[in-house]
């Protein structure tokens, strides 16, 4: 009996905590512009009030007459907590026996992130213009403290990205226009996941495997890659320049995380030792969106728009990973090429939103918004309850329920609520603001996860709880200047 038993149930719970996170709608970041944040990114693909419009529409280059630079930060302060029951069981063939359960609290869970965008459109002249964005579309840092009794499920995540889009656009009699864009995507990657301090079932572990388990690293892995995809949009506007509408596309975007894996207690095949700066590759399928936007002016006082993105997280069906050095007789371990490692199972979402404008004067300009975003995370039951027992030998499961969403993924249907706005200090320079409040009601999550020790016994964890606060505050700031 050795700890190479682990394995797949260790690497198979780590991962699943970690890259589901990262690919929750509830972390997908809207934050494109400073001026959009104000009135909740309504028709961020039609407005065009300053280059940022390029980050959602790259036909918007086409509405500048002299070069327009855009550069901003947003501040995001997400508060996540979680609480519940953990229940521990010893799995055998005769049957799962509870061995203890425990009740605790994970209280913002969730970092603070800043969020910095960069925007410029040149025209060329009256029919043909340039454009380049700079900004981050996917985004996420969670750290749950080492006393968590589920670390295991849920620890530490880190996700960042950027996308660096050039774009071109043709503008036909100063009312329509089309553009089209290549995304580049840097995605990097950080994943953490351990067994709990002062383990409950630690005396337990110790008398199958000869040694505690409390603390041990599951998963440590650090990772990076490049991928590319496509933007195209339109843009029309009226004679008198009152009413635009913005239609655009994203393409769909794969990155390959090739990560360097380190573990206690997984281990290779090939050695027996625990894994080292072990190469694993993950691809994240992110997912393609398109979106509507619509902004009418009535008069000189007053705008409002609204937008519409859906969002295609259909495509998201689950997980595998790969350890490509890991073979037995020239051929790849099955248990690792690929690995299984969950259904997601998510759902494909809108998000609505609307803003009001009003220009008391030349100079400035208020905002104020609202939006409802549906969330990536199915509600309901895992179909079939829980199988993992049963899948590893363990009898036939615990008949426990299992949801969807997880506590990596605590997604949820969100509301914003926004306010900002713009001081002109001349035709050419300008600064925005805005300030955002989001929140979501709280969602059951109950998840269970089973880890074989000898062929015929495991641990058993199962937690029953849920999210008691999703929100966060919004802040942002950017300044614009034209050539």
């Amino acid at each position: 009996m050795t700890i190479n038993i682990l394995r797949k149930a260790a690497l198979a719970t780590a991962i699943s905590a970690v890259s589901g996170g990262a690919m929750a709608a509830g972390f997908a970041l809207q934050e494109s512009s400073t001026s959009g944040l104000g009135r909740a990114f309504a028709a961020e693909n039609a407005i065009g009030d300053n280059a940022a419009i390029l980050a959602r529409n790259p036909a918007g280059s086409a509405l500048f007459s002299d070069i327009a630079l855009s550069v901003g930060v947003t501040y995001v302060n997400p508060e996540i907590d979680a609480a519940g029951y953990t229940d521990y069981y010893l799995l055998t063939a005769a049957g799962p026996s509870l061995q203890g359960s425990v009740y605790d609290t994970a209280n913002d869970y969730a970092t603070s992130a800043w969020v910095p965008n960069a925007y410029l459109a040149v025209p060329f002249d009256d029919c043909w213009s340039f454009g380049l964005a700079v900004n981050t579309d996917y985004g996420l840092e969670t750290d749950f403290a080492s006393s968590w009794p589920v670390t295991h499920i849920a620890d530490k995540t880190e996700l960042l990205s950027v996308n660096i889009a050039p774009s071109v656009a043709f503008d036909y009699n100063n009312q329509f226009s089309i553009g089209i864009s290549a995304n580049f995507l840097y995605a990097d990657a950080t994943l953490k996941s351990k067994v709990p301090n002062d383990f409950l079932l630690d005396p337990l572990a110790e008398q199958v495997l000869g040694t505690p388990v409390s603390n041990a690293r599951l998963l440590d892995a650090d990772g990076d890659d490049w991928d590319y995809g496509w933007s195209i949009g339109a843009l029309w506007r009226s004679v008198d320049g009152r009413t635009r509408i913005g239609l655009s596309y994203q393409s769909e975007m794969d990155p390959e995380i090739e990560a360097d894996v380190d573990s206690d207690l997984l281990t290779s095949v090939t050695t027996g030792l625990p894994f080292r700066n072990e190469p694993a590759d993950l691809t994240l399928d992110l997912p393609d969106m398109a979106e509507l936007g619509i902004y009418h002016r009535f008069n000189d006082q007053w705008g409002i728009a609204f937008g519409a993105v859906w969002t295609d997280w259909d495509d998201f069906e689950r997980l595998e990973a790969y350890f490509p050095d890991q073979r037995v007789n020239g051929e790849p371990f099955p248990d690792y090429n690929p690995l299984h490692i969950k259904e997601e199972n998510f759902k494909s979402g809108w998000r609505y939103s609307l803003g009001l404008e009003y220009y008391p004067c030349e100079e400035v300009t208020w905002r104020v918004g609202y939006a409802y975003d549906e969330g990536a995370a199915r509600d309901g039951l895992y179909e079939g309850g829980v199988a993992e027992s049963a899948a590893y030998g363990l009898g036939d499961g615990l008949g426990l329920p299992v949801t969807w969403r997880t506590l990596s993924i605590p997604d949820a249907d969100r509301q914003w609520v926004t306010f900002g706005g713009t001081y002109k200090f001349n035709n050419q320079l300008s600064i925005d603001g805005g300030l955002a409040y989001l929140w979501g009601d709280d969602e059951t999550i109950q998840e269970f996860q089973a880890l074989p020790l000898t062929s015929n016994a495991g641990l058993g964890t199962y937690f029953n709880g849920g999210t008691t606060n999703l929100e966060a505050w919004l802040a942002g700031v950017s300044l614009n200047y034209s050539f």
